[in-house]
């Protein structure tokens, strides 16, 4: 796992991007995840925004760098200059939109 050691209260840094059309949820999904909350409605990210997590796992802590990037085409080209250095990606659609599906 390619990760960056960190002097700080992690012992790893981990960057996780996640990606997919305007409007599926990226923004719901990073906030359950990180701060156990949902929002019935939303706000559209303006090209990127990003939480950190710290998990603990079998006695090491990771610090989780989850990136949200904006669906919007306009962002397209932006959102791959966020790519670099991530060695995850959520793949995230609505089930409601078959292009959304197709997109990703």
């Amino acid at each position: 796992m390619k990760a960056i050691k960190k002097k700080d209260d992690s012992d790893v840094i981990v960057k996780i991007v996640i990606i997919g059309d305007s409007g599926v949820g990226k923004t719901n999904i990073l906030l359950r995840f990180c701060d156990n909350d949902f929002k019935i409605s939303y706000s559209t990210t303006i090209g990127v925004d990003f939480k950190i997590k710290i998990i603990n796992i079998e006695g090491c802590k990771i610090k989780l760098q989850i990136w949200d990037t904006a669906g919007q085409e306009r962002y397209k080209n932006i959102n791959q200059t966020y790519y670099k250095g991530a060695i995850g990606v959520i793949l995230a659609y609505s089930i409601t939109d078959e292009k959304s599906f197709e997109n990703v």
